[in-house]
């Protein structure tokens, strides 16, 4: 792994651990709580997509500077002048929630790609993209079933499909572009999607109040 890369990991891994360890102080949760689902959402994509390549165990066992650094930033998060302020107001939560899941969202799907594309070297680009898409979506979808919410991707704004399309994008530049320019375009379209859609409420179709039993 270069070390620009690492470091582009370890962003993700602050990233995502704030958005669980802040869902975790809007569950009124003890300080076990915040790290737990912290760290969760911080290497949770990363298991599952490990164990969908059959790297067994998961290579975050054997990473403890991740994992020392979702701690970290789910502490920090904790402290109590930390956790006031971002619980001031809605408005700073939900804002603050927002960027660091976009961001954590993105590097991990375009970091999950490029994993699978060096494990399967003759893959499809589905097969990519949607290891990428899983890498990038199970962090919170776990820490969404551990909070007992819905998870989001089943109904907020665009999440899986700005995902996948950060993705494709990987996948489609990686052969002609170099790497890095490949890897920051990944990154930047899932955060620039995620971030249109929920200021504009872009949503999927849903079922209708109305139209339920």
């Amino acid at each position: 792994m270069t070390t620009w890369i690492f470091i582009l990991q370890l962003l993700g891994t602050v990233a995502f651990a704030v958005s669980g360890a802040m869902t975790a102080l809007r569950k009124q949760m003890d300080i076990l709580g915040v790290i737990v689902l912290g760290l969760v959402t911080a290497v949770g994509g990363g298991m599952v997509r490990d164990v969908l390549l059959g790297l067994t165990p998961p290579a975050i066992f054997s990473d403890p500077v991740t994992v020392a650094a979702a701690v970290i930033a789910s502490v920090l998060v904790f402290i109590p002048a930390v956790r006031r302020r971002l619980l001031k107001t809605r408005r700073i939560y939900e804002l603050t929630l927002r960027l660091a899941d976009s961001l954590g969202l993105g590097i991990f799907t375009v970091i999950g790609a490029q994993t699978a594309c060096g494990v399967l070297h003759d893959s499809s680009w589905f097969t990519v993209a949607f290891l990428g898409t899983m890498t990038g979506v199970g962090g919170g979808v776990l820490r969404d079933v551990l909070a007992g919410d819905l998870p989001y991707i089943f109904h907020k704004h665009i999440y899986a499909l700005a995902s996948l399309g950060g993705a494709l994008v990987w996948v489609a530049l990686h052969h002609w572009w170099s790497e890095s320019a490949a890897t920051i375009i990944g990154v930047a379209v899932i955060v620039a999607v995620r971030l249109l859609a929920a200021h504009f409420r872009w949503s999927l179709p849903k079922a209708k109040e109305e139209e339920l039993i």
